[in-house]
């Protein structure tokens, strides 16, 4: 069988999710071929540039004017007629890329790919099974299309949403959750002894876990001097992604090098012409004059054991060892703290889904939503100080976790794929794929 992954690279967790079912798939049934593709891109490079880049400077630069736009796209508007436009003009370009890989079925890991491919399907005899991810945990219009067989999502309000809001038959959609490395499931990979060891950690010692690489320089620094001034006795990893800047910011503060200059304007911007629009949409961000060329000024003299890492491949050894995680909302990191019953506190969750994935945390009494450094010194500390609370929320992940999301996912894309085998497709006619949970 042949399995085709659409992705794109607006945010990480589309790819994340996309390589963890490949990896789940080439080991448990390596007879199967995987094959990945960026969708936007394949559509046009351009098109790509714009909708990632774009992207990044809104959610960064004017969150609110991306949750607007958010909001307004996930209604029959101006905007979300626009976004037709663009996929009904992305299928011909996407139509034979698709094709030259024969697959037997294909499963998307954003909406921008499995609504094109959805516009393909029903516009043209092309009749490939398709899946679609719902990447965070409540829908958005953008991944509702007719050509969509399958809908997996990550929560049963999720699941109840596609029906009563976007229509989508109860039959197509699975609560199966987020496809998610096998290696965070709790119980799997290296012990927390262990990791911590390896560290030079005490094992006895509370850990908290601050995933930064997605926050301003200033906004984290503020943040964790907030956190090492808490009359607590534990230790903090810190692992800045592929943030350049904010890893050595942190160099300089853990060296106490004095004070740090921040600059928070991304490379591409620089690079942009005066009149772009994406030049527009940052200049006219209300934190601009605070964010470009600042400069941090160290508040305090207070520490805490501090073990600072760039990009790391083994996230899930840091979320198994620690106790508390410090991060943004995203779909994918969420899911993979809750796969370790890794309670969260989450910052700076952008308007629209990240607003929601914060609000289903708390919810579900899985995370806590901290606002700013002096709130995050406040509600961290509480919770560092209170065993039981801990215990309970790592309680409540262990609950809301959808275990085994890829073998669910492969095992209902494998029977969509037979199904809609010539050789089957008489015989299968009357049997439609279990929505068992």
């Amino acid at each position: 069988m042949n399995v085709l992954i659409l992705t794109a690279s607006t945010g990480g967790g589309h790819n994340r999710a996309s390589k963890a079912l490949k990896e789940f798939i080439n080991k448990h049934d390596p007879d199967t071929r995987v094959d990945i593709i960026d969708a936007i891109e394949e559509c046009s490079s351009l098109l790509n540039f714009t909708v990632v880049k774009g992207y990044k400077a809104l959610v960064n630069w004017t969150p609110q004017l991306f949750g607007a736009m958010y909001k307004s796209s996930d209604k029959q508007s101006a905007l979300s007629e626009m976004v037709t436009v663009i996929y009904q003009q992305c299928t011909k370009r996407l139509q034979p890329v698709i094709e030259s890989y024969k697959p037997d079925v294909i499963i998307s890991c954003h909406p921008f790919a499995g609504a094109i491919v959805g516009y393909i399907k029903t516009y043209s005899d092309f009749s490939v099974p398709l899946i679609s991810i719902v990447t965070d945990f409540l829908p958005h219009r953008a991944y509702i299309a007719e050509g969509i067989d399958a809908y997996i999502t990550a929560s049963d309000k999720a699941k109840t949403l596609l029906n009563t809001q976007y229509g989508v038959e109860p039959g197509r959609v699975y609560d199966y959750g987020h496809p998610v490395f096998e290696s965070f499931y709790e119980g799997n990979g290296r012990s927390r002894d262990e990791v911590l060891s390896e560290l030079s950690f005490d094992p006895d010692k509370r850990t908290v876990l601050i995933m930064a690489g997605s926050f301003g320089v200033t906004d984290i620094l503020k943040i964790y001097e907030s956190l090492v001034a808490i009359d607590v006795d534990y230790q903090i990893i810190v692992i800045t992604g592929k943030n350049q800047r904010l890893y050595d910011a942190f160099e300089q503060l853990l060296k106490g090098s004095g004070n740090i200059v921040t600059e928070d304007e991304p490379e591409f911007i620089h690079n942009l012409p005066e009149d772009n629009i994406l030049r527009t949409i940052y200049e006219s961000g209300e934190t601009m004059i605070d964010m470009i060329s600042s400069t941090f000024y160290p508040t305090t003299d207070k520490t805490k054991p501090t073990k600072l890492f760039f990009f790391v491949d083994n996230v899930d050894d840091y979320m198994h060892a620690s106790d508390l995680i410090v991060t943004k909302p995203g779909g994918l990191t969420t899911s993979e703290s809750i796969a370790c019953a890794l309670p969260m506190a989450v910052f700076k969750a952008y308007p629209g889904q990240e607003e929601q994935n914060a609000a289903l945390l708390v919810e579900n009494d899985i995370g806590i939503i901290i606002e700013n450094a002096t709130d995050a010194a406040e509600k961290v500390g509480a919770l560092l100080k209170d065993d039981k609370k801990l215990i309970d929320m790592r309680d409540s992940c262990r609950k809301y976790v959808r275990k085994n999301s890829c073998l669910k996912i492969y095992e209902l894309a494998k029977e969509l794929a037979d199904k809609a085998s010539p050789d089957n497709q008489e015989s299968s006619n009357d049997k439609e794929p279990s929505n068992d949970k």
